[in-house]
């Protein structure tokens, strides 16, 4: 005996066949050709995925525009762990274990921190390198395995 769904929770209708597949070949025509206009402003993130434009959250746009504002802004010689977690968008506890760990750098003023601008610039190049090559293993992965291709139902989220 399954529990019903709890209030407020998100369901999702199962998918049909004959959709899901209207739907891919849809998603395979627009390959290569501007987002639809919804409504977005000059300079809002895209984003495509093995060639395939794919919708973005806004807490995924709001990321990357700060990052991208981000770059903008001329760089500090040296940041406090606050400055510095803001930068790599982490959390200020996480970025005092990787300097604990000895993947950052820094020194000591008094009791407090200071993490050098260009270290925190080569993580971030490095931490953005690292998610590029498992997204790409990802989209590989499932190429390979034909998941990119929708058979049959699929099962709804309780």
């Amino acid at each position: 005996m399954s529990n019903p769904p709890r209030k407020g929770a998100m369901t999702s209708p199962p998918i049909q066949p004959a959709k899901a597949k209207r739907a891919a070949k849809a998603r395979r025509q627009d390959v290569g050709k501007p987002f639809p206009n919804r409504g977005r402003q000059a300079g809002d993130v895209r984003v495509s995925v093995g060639g395939v434009a794919v919708e973005v959250s806004p807490e995924l746009e709001a990321a990357v525009r700060r990052a991208y504002e981000g770059l903008r802004e001329p760089m500090p010689e040296e940041m406090t762990t606050t400055q510095a977690a803001a930068f790599l968008d982490v959390s200020r506890p996480f970025l005092v274990k990787l300097v604990r760990r000895g993947e950052l750098p820094c020194r000591m003023v008094g009791k407090h921190r200071r993490i050098p601008g260009a270290a925190l610039r080569d993580y971030r190049a490095k931490m953005f390198r690292r998610a590029k090559d498992a997204a790409d293993e990802m989209v590989r992965l499932a190429e390979e395995s034909g998941l990119n291709e929708v058979q049959g139902m699929v099962p709804t989220v309780r």
